[in-house]
């Protein structure tokens, strides 16, 4: 019964055809079916209800199978072949198993045995009027989506594994061509067109293009393309597979040769002061990753130890950023208040020197004074620590030893960074002196005592911070091996404890 209900709310503005040889029957259905549709057709034999059809078109087809002239079947494949998406309904008064293969071929909606009560067929005239309306909504869909996918200002893809099936007509215009098919046998391969640059997307022998941006996802790349003119553009390519469908994925373009990017990529230039303090050019990059809504990396340091999480651009104004990131970052930035950003589409790191704004609640926070850096603890090869304040160390100059306050500010593998109140005399870049260091981990001692040689030196206002290179000689490492893992596996519980506090 809320068949009938819901058939006589949801046919509004569908028509249907009634075709049947019996007078009775066709006149008694006829006055059912007008209960529920707008329009009703009917026609006393195949041959009628085909001239019907092709005058009319209506959206549902009810026939009977055994009629003159033209047979039910019959008149199910003309219709087919006319507009396959008609729905058909089938009737028979017979176990009539001979035209089941024919109606699955023609892709007959439902096989009805006569008599049909009244409940049985609202119920399958019901079921034909949702899955019209479900076609009908998903091709509105889909025409919109083209429509949208059109319309783009950005060149877009749909690929089958590395091979372009769909394209948007940004795509023909740039590339010249009348359709996917016709690029694919000009070009062959999409990245045999990507030019080499520095740290842009190109093929090479080690790797293929598509096999790198398929294996990283959302992943933004640089690429350099010339158009139809003969024109150098520059493109922000971002891949994307789509559910439930892994070989087929989005591939999108977005031109940002307009910006005058290209050179901030340059090896030659790209350390220049002009480029590294070029403000513009990093908020157009940034709006770019944004726009894109692709992930960057945040770092902060505690006490040497790198704590690094994805965030997203939430917005951008002038001289500031909010980042959305994760709550474990958020305290890390309330001990270093210097963080960093880092992406692959960025030419360098970008340092954030001042906290504006932390939001706990909405998981963001919000960064002034940010530029591009070429010196930052993002970029280092070798792992510092920060020891704990009770430690020792000597500095001698030959037979002299330094006798002014001195302590360790952070130590690696490598090299060990002191602040001394005072310059020693004479010491200069390139001088070897001999350091003793005793660092205390878990009460025990760990003692250094090698030969260094300076390598950087830097005066602050009240003293001065000296990098020294340590020169171990074989075996000498071990105990600063040891030291470093334990201070390292101590900081992480140190810092993991002030999450929780």
């Amino acid at each position: 019964m809320s068949d009938l209900k819901d058939l006589k709310v949801d046919a509004k503005g569908f028509s249907i055809l009634y075709v049947e040889d019996n007078k009775a029957l066709r006149e008694n259905a006829s006055k059912l079916l007008v209960k529920f549709f707008d329009t009703v057709y009917s026609a006393m034999d195949g041959e009628k209800g085909l001239e019907v059809f092709k005058k009319e078109l209506p959206d549902i087809v009810i026939t009977d199978i055994k009629m003159p002239h033209m047979d039910g079947m019959q008149l199910t494949k003309q219709i087919k072949d006319i507009e396959p998406k008609t729905k058909v309904l089938v009737m028979s008064a017979f176990d009539d198993s001979e035209y089941l293969y024919s109606a699955i071929e023609y892709g007959v909606f439902r096989f009805l045995k006569k008599p049909v009560n009244i409940n049985e067929l609202a119920a399958v005239l019901y079921a034909c009027v949702k899955e019209i309306k479900k076609e009908q909504t998903s091709q509105l869909f889909n025409t919109h989506l083209q429509s949208v996918f059109n319309y783009q200002s950005s060149i877009v893809i749909m690929m089958q594994d590395s091979k372009p099936t769909f394209a948007n007509q940004m795509f023909m215009r740039y590339f010249d061509v009348k359709s996917v098919e016709e690029f694919v046998q000009k070009y062959k391969d999409l990245g045999t067109l990507f030019l080499k640059h520095d740290t842009f997307l190109f093929n090479d022998s080690k790797k293929r293009w598509f096999d790198e941006v398929s294996e990283n996802q959302q992943k933004l790349y640089n690429i350099k393309l010339k158009d139809k003119d003969n024109n150098l553009r520059h493109f922000i390519l971002k891949y994307q597979t789509i559910p439930d469908k892994q070989s087929y994925g989005i591939l999108s373009f977005d031109d940002v040769t307009e910006l005058n990017l290209l050179k901030l990529y340059d090896s030659s230039q790209s350390k220049s002061d002009d480029n590294i303090k070029n403000a513009e050019a990093l908020y157009n990059l940034l709006k770019v990753i944004q726009r894109n809504h692709a992930k960057v990396e945040l770092h902060n340091f505690y006490k040497g130890i790198s704590i690094t999480h994805d965030a997203l651009i939430v917005d951008i104004k002038k001289d500031t950023i909010i980042l959305k990131t994760d709550y474990m970052q958020e305290r890390a930035i309330q001990f270093d208040k210097r963080s960093f950003i880092t992406s692959d589409a960025l030419p360098n790191v970008v340092a954030c020197d001042n906290v504006a704004k932390i939001s706990f609640k909405h998981q963001s926070v919000e960064f002034t004074n940010i530029h591009f850096t070429l010196s930052s603890p993002v970029s280092r090869k070798a792992l510092r620590v920060v020891p704990k304040e009770k430690h020792t160390i000597s500095l001698f100059l030959g037979e002299n030893r330094y006798h002014g306050d001195i302590s360790v500010e952070d130590i690696s593998l490598e090299a060990v960074r002191l602040n001394l109140e005072s310059m020693p005399a004479a010491l200069e870049v390139g001088d070897e002196v001999m350091i003793n260091i005793v660092l205390a981990i878990d009460s025990k001692p760990t003692i250094i005592n090698t030969k260094a040689k300076m390598y950087k030196k830097q005066e602050n206002k009240r003293s001065f911070t000296l990098v020294f290179m340590f020169e171990f000689r074989i075996g000498e490492k071990h105990n600063l091996v040891e030291y470093m893992t334990s201070r390292q596996m101590e900081i992480i519980r140190e810092f993991k404890g002030l999450q929780n506090g």
